[in-house]
Order: structure tokens, then C-alpha cells, then sequence
């Protein structure tokens, strides 16, 4: 609304004096301004984790107003592919833009629908197949409502962190890119696209049996191949990615038109009237607005002749007509003035003399002479632009004509003929001064360095000798040694012959970079410990690694430092690159060199330059989020210099090795119930390489057998009495920066220890550890270690009942104590290696072999061992062994064999960490069951004296 108002504000200052109907016939004719470019107004999403739902409803955004144009993405797992043959409804009015599934789990579609002025609350769609489903709704502004769907485009992707998006070809400028993604999980989120802002993300829950989706959107300025759209650093998993580039309501406003005309023309000459619809407030125009082909604009002038008094604008926002006066006496002025535009710009008009020095106007003026030069292309050649020049490289041949009106045809004839000399002036409009030095040489009969001039006035010249043919032309070419736009001047002052003065001026054209140099590369905090190694040396440049093997530079993550130099063709420095009005940068892009084929990583602040200065600017917060070796290129920081395109400099040499910031080391215990494992037992570690970034995130190129170093664990904690084994992590183990494979051991010296908390610290050959040096973030998972033993009590009773043998699992803290925590611990019947001892004449062992069988009942920590009664006549005894070992040795009696032999070999509970006897000593727990030798216990005894 304040554009509004500021637009019609001179209109409104008449309209007071005009009273109320006056105003009210105003309005209904006033040429409203177009919708602005297309916005994100709204968004609502929706998730199920019922397995068996064929039905997902979501919420319509609150905020959508008629005209909106909504799309939906639903995703689905299901078996019933494609998704789209398995629609059962689809609400009124929605239709199917694209579809996409993969090979056997998933599908997406995505549906479009102009909104009305009643919505309903929600829409809920109907699929023949039961499974779990997200769904989510975009709505945006400013979207051609006849033809939203610009182009669109869909693929299925294998498992990856990065989720991919097709690039599409758009043939509309100023399209929204709308990318939307499914991956195979229902937990955790859609991370925001590179470069685009994020709209949602939802998920169904259950794990890997359910679905995450999300979206993102961008604005494509131009038309043409949007690139891949990439959601990085997520959950490795097989994905769906999809892009629909949304097409602008037809009339999009401009900031602001430009009406350009030279400030001085030729009377015998038509000289060229040029409007420019601009998208932003630059000015002169750095952005035409390319929205606005086949809109209108009028002109209108007194005395000359315009080619045209309504001029149309082309896709690029130029519209253009000639000026003639042939009949002007010298020094006749002309205005021409810009009215009637067919869409309405939001700010006021401007008049750019030249193409530049731009300032609020309706109209623009240019002195008519009789006589002048021109800059033409070719001999005889009307007046042209000068085009856009490289710094440093030769402009080829233009033609700089003499010409005056002849006094009898009114045409073009020769004002000059023959060598003679000619004061040329080089003015700087952008940035306003020029850069210390003549930089411009000017190369007519031979070459001379001419004066610079600032955008204020011409005040020095410089004479240099012209050759004119005898139709007033004289060959010349001109290369310029920095950037800006500049404008040609030239003047000869009457004398002999020669009886008016000559001046001309070219039009304001941008001379661009040749390119850009990036250079000192390094750690941007090497006194802190950010840079991976003193090898490099201080201040931590950077060692141009070529290969994994290739010297360490700095950790994934952390900060480093940068400078880009602007440069001509020959790779001198171009000093006014950033002095512009509206100064320009430079951005870097990055290329994974090593490892070949993995993630190419994200490069942050990859703008974020200081100023420039003479030609140079610093960066010194970039960072890499992987591990491996890159290239940096440079260019123009908004991708257009002063409007003529962008430039790519020279790839940097590599940059790297970069290595992990730290790990994690995340501790599985033996018996994660109870959070302990036992002294000897293994345990098991997960490592993860990580990045140093302010949320650190998994460095996926450490793995394999190429940018993976071998890992040593060590216990941090440093616990005394004990020894830490199973310490080794192989390169190979590494896939995708985690390794899983880890078993240590911590093993007590002796068996009589307390329970003692040990931390696993992870460490490799380049001294990435999990103890960070640059922050206090990073992840040492611990397990509690217990000295422990299983202990087998003696027992004894009648022949005629059941023996019930006591099993503990106990652990030592300060004495042998029950081990309540350790549920964990399993005992099976056939683990008990069974021995019958032969008994004497005067106490026979009766019991034979396998006449009582053994039953294990209860969990850990308290067992019952059950053995049978062996019935009368079978008194004796057995020795039980528990088999904790490695391996088996004895026989087994699980079943009843009436003395005919053992029922089996004895196995092993493979716990070599509970094998402590009675005494503490390493051995397996043992003890005697005796049958019939007492009856009971003694309960009254007697003693006489």
C-alpha cells in the first residue's frame, strides 16, 4: 500500500482541488499496479503412522486467498506402484501435476488447484492401498492462474544423505521452483534445500517403516535449466525427489523505468530514444525486468521526429525508437518525454543521460549539433553502442566519424579528412572516480594512454593522432586496463578548415573482470588449534593435498581463510572491482577433487567477503562440511557484473586434505539393560567422523580405504588396575564416516576390583580424536565395568526328591555382592559338564551316570539348577562344572538315562568373564550334589562331658 501511495501521490495532489466525484472517476480508471513477483503465503502439512490407513486428510492453509494457486505433495509406502494408478479420490478441482515411485516402496504425487473464496477447513485423498502416508500443502502468489505449472520434472533416487531433485528447463523468467522430497523413514525431517528456503517437513514416525517428506522453494530469476536441487546431510536413504517451477501472473510491476537518450546528437542523424523496465532500484538498470514483453510505453516530443510515439518492450525490458532532427539549428535542444506505461511501475521515472548519472525525470534532453563525431561499427555506419569490453583485452575496430550536416541535402558529410589529431577522455561513471593511472589505451594511428576522467565532467583530454578516410572515417580500437562503466569522450576544437567544433560522446558501456585469482588459502585460527596439523606450518596455509595420503589441512567444519583478486585478461589487477555504487562481490563455488565419487559436501559463507580493496577481498569464514580435497572458482558475487553477466575466474589448486573435526564414540554396553558390562567382556563402539559446524553432522567421505585412517580407542578415564583391549579400528571398517565394527575389552588385573567407569576416546594417524580441540562438543561414550562370577553352591538331600543347586551372578564391590543389574546373563541345562566320582568300600558312590537330570530355572542374576531324584537305591554324589569357556569339555545330563551313559556333550555359555570360583580364582564354578548321604540336616545334637 505505501507503493501504492507513492505512486499515485502527484495524482492525489490535483485530485484534492477536484472534489468527491472527480476522485471517484479517478479510481475506477486509475491503471492499478500489477502483482508483485510470486510468494510463499501459506503452508499445512499432515503425517500417519497408521500401517492400514488408505486416507490422508490435511489442513487447508488459513492464510490462502482466492487466486492462490496451492499444491500438495502425498507420499506413500506401498506396494501397489505407481502410486498414481492407485488413486481411489481426488478432491474437486485438484489436478495431477507429476508422479513419481521407485523400484518397490514408495510413490509421490503432486496435485495443483487455484483457490477460491471459500476453501474448505482440510481435503482429504482416497488410495486403493493401506499404508503409511504424509502429505503436505504449499500456497503461493503471483502465479499465472490460467497456466500455473511452468514445467515440471520427477526421479527416484538410490540410497543417499543427499536427496536429489531433477533439474528442469524453464521458459519463463522469474518462475518459483517448488522442490519436493520422500525418503524411506518416517523419523527425523527434509533437511532445506541448498539454496532454497525451506517450506516443510513431516514424518509418519515408525522408524524404516514409515516415510519423511518436505519441500522447499526458490525464485529462478531467468529462464533455463534450474540445475539439480540437493537436501543434504539427512538420513541415508532411498529417496524420491520432485520440481515444479510455477509460471508469474503476466504482469509483474518494475521498480522503476529509464529513459536514456545521448546528451548530445547529430541533426544530420537519427539518433536512438531507449526505455528500460528495471526489476530493482539499480540505476542505471543492473536487473531488467523481463516479465513485461509486449507491454507499452509513450513518448512524446516537440519539434524533432520520433520513429515511434508508443514503444514496446521486448523479453528483456528494453524498448526502443529513433530521434531525428534534421532541420535543428546548432545547439538546439530537444526533450523527450516517457508517459502511458502500460504496467506501472512502483517508484517514479528516471532519466539516465547516456545510459548513466541517472536522475528522477519524466523527460530527458539532447542537444542537437550541425556537426560532431559519432561512434559508428563500420565506415558510413550509423551511431552505435560500444559493447560490453573484457579489462585487459583489445575492443576490435570501431569507426569514430566526422561528419556535419550538409547545408544543402541536410545529410551526413565529412567534417574531417586526412591525419589530423583528435583529444580524447576516458570518464569513469561506475564507480564515479577512476582508479589511480591512465588505464585506457586508445589506438587510432598508433596507441596512446588517454586521460582517466570521474563521472563529475571531462576536465583533461588527451590528443591523439586519427587517420580519417575521405568519407570522414578514422579506424581505432581501445582496451582498458580495469573495470566499471565507462564512456568514451571526443572533441576537436574548430580551426582552418574546420569551422565548428567537433565532440561526441559514446554511450556508457561496462567493461567486466577478465577473471578472478584466489589465493592465500589458510587456516583462518591456527593459534587455536583449528588447523589440523603443525606440519603445515604456521600460519596454517593451505598444503594442496592431491590425495588422501597427501598432508592434513584443516578440520571439516572449521574456519578458513581466502582472498580473490579481480583481474584483467592478463591477469593484472583490476583495482575498481568492488568501488562500484552498489559495490560487487564474489562468491566461490566448490568441486570435489578426492574422493571420486563422494559427497560434494556444503561450502559455507561461501560470499562472505570482506571489502574490496585495490582489487582485492578477504573471506575468512568458509568452511567445508566433508572430509577429502576440493577446488574453489570464483565469480561474480550476485552472478551479474553491473548487469552484463556473470564472470568465472580461475579454479583454485586443491584445497585440502581436509580431515574430520572429531568423532563420537557411542558405547553399546554387554548388557545395555543394566548399563554395565563385565570385566572381559566385550563391548562394542560406534565411531563417527564429524564436522566442526556449529551443529556437527556426519563427515560421509571418511570411509572406505581412501580418506579413513586407522582408529586406536584408549580410555580416557585413565582407570588404574585394568587394561584396555580390542583397540584397533581398520580403515575398512569405516563406511560412509561411521564404523561399527569395535569389540574392546577392559579387563581387570585383578578379580577384586571395584566397578570403575570407563571412556572410550577415539583417535586416528592425523590426531582428529574424539576429545575436540576447537569446542567442547563432541561425544565419549562410557561403560561401567564390573568384576564378575557366577557361583554354584554345594547342595545335599534324599535320593527320593529333587536337589535344588543355589546359581548366582554376583560382582565384586567391596565383597562378593549379588549382581541385580545384570539381567542380561543367560544358563541353559546342557552348559553343566557332569563328573561321578568312584567311591570307596567304606562310602560307595551309587549314583550312576545321568540317574538325575538337570533343569535350569529363574533369570539372571538368581538361577535354580534342578536336579532329578534318582530314586531308591541311587545314593551317591555328582560334581557339576558350569562351562563358561570358549569351549566345552564334559558331558551333559539332561534327561534321564538310568545309568546306560551321558545324554550328550556338555556346551559352553561362552562367558570367560564370569569364570571365577569360589576363591576368586579364574575357573569355572563347581560343586557337589550328594543323593542319600543324610537324610536332613542335624536338627538337635548333644554333646556329653
Amino acid at each position: 500500500m505505501e507503493k501504492l501511495l507513492g505512486h499515485v501521490s502527484e495524482r492525489v495532489k490535483l485530485l484534492v482541488r477536484m472534489g468527491a466525484k472527480a476522485v471517484l472517476l479517478w479510481l475506477l480508471v486509475l491503471p492499478w499496479p500489477a502483482l508483485a513477483a510470486i510468494s510463499l503465503v501459506a503452508n499445512s502439512n499432515s503425517a500417519t503412522a497408521i500401517a492400514d490407513s488408505n486416507v490422508i486428510t490435511v489442513t487447508t492453509p488459513s492464510a490462502v486467498l482466492a487466486g492462490d494457486v496451492m499444491l500438495v505433495v502425498i507420499a506413500q509406502r506401498s506396494a501397489s506402484l505407481p502410486l498414481a494408478s492407485n488413486i481411489v479420490s481426488v478432491p474437486a478441482s485438484w489436478s495431477l501435476v507429476l508422479s513419481s515411485d521407485d523400484a518397490s516402496a514408495q510413490g509421490l504425487l503432486v496435485y495443483r488447484k487455484l483457490a477460491t473464496a471459500a476453501e474448505p477447513a482440510s481435503y482429504s485423498w482416497t488410495l486403493g492401498d493401506s499404508g503409511r502416508m504424509a502429505a503436505g500443502i504449499v500456497a503461493f502468489r503471483g502465479v499465472d492462474t490460467a497456466s500455473p505449472v511452468n514445467i515440471s520434472g520427477s526421479q527416484s533416487n538410490l540410497s543417499s544423505a543427499t536427496y536429489t531433485a531433477p533439474s528442469i528447463l524453464t521458459t519463463t523468467a522469474s518462475t518459483m521452483l517448488v522442490a519436493f522430497y520422500s525418503a524411506l523413514n518416517g523419523n527425523g525431517s527434509v533437511n532445506q534445500s541448498t539454496g532454497m528456503t525451506q517450506a516443510f517437513t513431516a514424518g509418519t514416525g515408525a522408524g524404516s517403516n514409515g516415510l519423511v517428506i518436505g519441500s522447499s522453494y526458490a525464485t529462478q530469476a531467468s529462464a533455463g535449466a534450474s540445475g539439480t536441487k540437493l537436501s543434504t546431510l539427512n538420513t541415508p536413504l532411498a529417496n524420491l525427489g520432485a520440481l515444479v517451477a510455477l509460471k508469474p501472473s503476466a504482469a509483474i510491476s518494475p521498480d522503476h523505468y529509464e529513459l536514456s537518450l545521448p546528451s548530445s546528437s547529430l541533426a544530420c542523424l537519427a539518433t536512438t530514444v531507449t526505455v528500460t523496465a528495471c526489476s530493482n532500484s539499480s540505476s542505471p538498470c543492473t536487473s531488467p525486468a523481463t516479465t513485461l514483453s509486449g507491454a507499452t510505453a509513450t513518448l512524446t516530443t516537440t519539434g524533432a521526429t520520433l520513429g515511434a510515439g508508443t514503444v514496446t518492450f521486448n523479453a528483456s525490458g528494453v524498448a526502443t525508437t529513433t530521434l531525428s532532427y534534421p532541420a535543428a539549428s546548432n545547439g538546439a535542444t530537444v526533450s523527450v518525454t516517457l508517459s502511458g506505461e502500460s504496467t506501472v511501475a512502483t517508484n517514479a521515472r528516471m532519466c539516465c543521460p547516456n545510459g548513466s548519472s541517472c536522475a528522477a525525470a519524466n523527460s530527458c534532453a539532447s542537444t542537437f549539433n550541425t556537426a560532431g563525431f559519432i561512434f559508428a561499427s563500420g565506415t558510413g555506419g550509423a551511431s552505435a553502442s560500444l559493447p560490453t569490453q573484457t579489462a585487459g583485452a583489445g575492443s576490435g575496430t570501431f569507426y569514430l566519424r566526422a561528419v556535419q550536416t550538409s547545408t544543402s541535402t541536410r545529410a551526413c558529410e565529412a567534417a574531417l579528412t586526412g591525419s589530423t589529431s583528435v583529444n580524447w577522455a576516458a570518464q569513469c561513471n561506475n564507480p564515479g572516480t577512476c582508479s589511480t593511472g591512465n588505464r585506457m589505451t586508445l589506438t587510432g594511428s598508433g596507441a596512446s594512454l588517454i586521460a582517466a576522467n570521474p563521472a563529475a565532467g571531462v576536465t583533461a583530454t588527451t590528443s591523439v593522432p586519427m587517420t580519417f578516410d575521405a568519407n570522414g572515417n578514422a579506424p581505432f580500437s581501445f582496451n582498458y586496463g580495469d573495470v566499471g562503466q565507462v564512456t568514451l569522450s571526443v572533441a576537436k576544437a574548430a580551426s582552418g578548415t574546420l569551422l565548428t567544433n567537433l565532440a561526441g560522446t559514446s554511450n556508457a558501456f561496462v567493461v567486466k573482470p577478465g577473471g578472478f585469482i584466489v589465493s592465500g588459502i589458510k587456516c583462518t585460527s591456527y593459534a587455536a588449534g583449528a588447523c589440523a596439523t603443525a606440519a603445515i606450518g604456521s600460519p596454517g596455509n593451505n598444503p594442496a593435498a592431491g590425495s588422501a595420503s597427501g598432508t592434513a589441512f584443516i578440520q571439516a567444519g572449521q574456519a578458513f581463510s581466502a582472498s580473490v583478486t579481480a583481474v584483467d585478461a592478463g591477469g593484472n589487477t583490476t583495482p575498481n572491482y568492488g568501488r562500484e555504487a552498489t559495490p560487487e562481490s564474489v562468491r566461490l563455488t566448490h568441486a570435489l577433487v578426492q574422493p571420486a565419487g563422494g559427497s560434494v559436501g556444503l561450502l559455507a559463507n561461501s560470499g562472505l567477503f570482506g571489502g574490496f580493496s585495490a582489487g582485492v577481498a578477504t573471506g575468512t569464514a568458509f568452511s567445508w562440511s566433508e572430509v577429502g580435497v576440493i577446488t574453489l572458482t570464483p565469480s561474480v558475487g550476485d552472478g551479474s557484473y553491473l548487469g552484463v553477466g556473470d564472470v568465472t575466474g580461475t579454479a583454485s589448486s586443491n584445497v585440502g586434505r581436509f580431515i574430520p573435526d572429531h568423532f563420537d564414540t557411542v558405547v553399546t554396553q554387554a548388557c545395555p539393560a543394566g548399563a554395565f558390562s563385565y570385566s572381559g567382556q566385550p563391548f562394542s563402539v560406534r565411531v563417527t567422523a564429524m564436522n566442526g559446524l556449529a551443529s556437527p553432522t556426519t563427515t560421509t567421505n571418511y570411509g572406505g580405504t581412501t580418506f579413513a585412517k586407522a582408529v586406536t580407542l584408549t580410555d580416557s578415564n585413565a582407570v588404574a588396575g585394568g587394561a584396555l583391549s580390542g583397540t584397533g579400528v581398520a580403515i575398512a571398517a569405516f563406511a560412509s564416516g561411521i564404523a561399527t565394527s569395535a569389540v574392546p575389552t577392559f579387563t581387570f588385573t585383578s578379580a577384586a576390583t571395584a566397578p570403575a567407569s570407563v571412556t572410550l576416546r577415539a583417535s586416528d594417524t592425523d590426531g582428529v580424536s574424539s576429545l575436540r580441540l576447537v569446542a567442547a562438543s563432541s561425544v565419549e561414550g562410557a561403560t561401567s565395568v564390573r568384576s564378575g562370577r557366577l557361583r554354584l553352591q554345594n547342595a545335599y538331600g534324599s535320593e527320593r526328591l529333587a536337589l535344588r543347586m543355589p546359581l548366582d551372578l554376583q560382582y565384586w564391590n567391596n565383597g562378593w555382592q549379588l549382581n541385580s543389574a545384570d539381567s542380561c546373563t543367560s544358563i541353559a541345562a546342557n552348559q553343566f559338564a557332569w563328573t561321578f566320582p568312584t567311591g570307596t568300600a567304606a562310602r560307595p558312590n551309587n549314583l550312576a551316570a545321568c540317574e538325575s537330570a538337570l533343569a535350569v530355572a529363574g533369570t539372571a542374576p538368581v538361577f535354580t539348577v534342578t536336579l532329578s531324584a534318582p530314586g531308591i537305591g541311587n545314593t551317591g554324589w555328582a560334581d557339576l562344572a558350569l562351562n563358561l569357556g570358549v569351549g566345552a569339555t564334559g558331558s551333559a545330563c539332561t534327561s534321564v538315562n538310568a545309568g546306560t551313559g551321558f545324554s550328550g556333550a556338555a556346551s559352553t555359555a561362552g562367558t570367560p568373564w564370569l569364570q571365577r570360583n569360589w576363591s576368586g580364582t579364574v575357573g569355572n564354578p563347581s560343586g557337589r550334589a550328594t543323593f542319600g548321604v543324610f537324610k536332613s540336616p542335624i536338627i538337635y545334637g548333644r554333646e556329653n562331658y
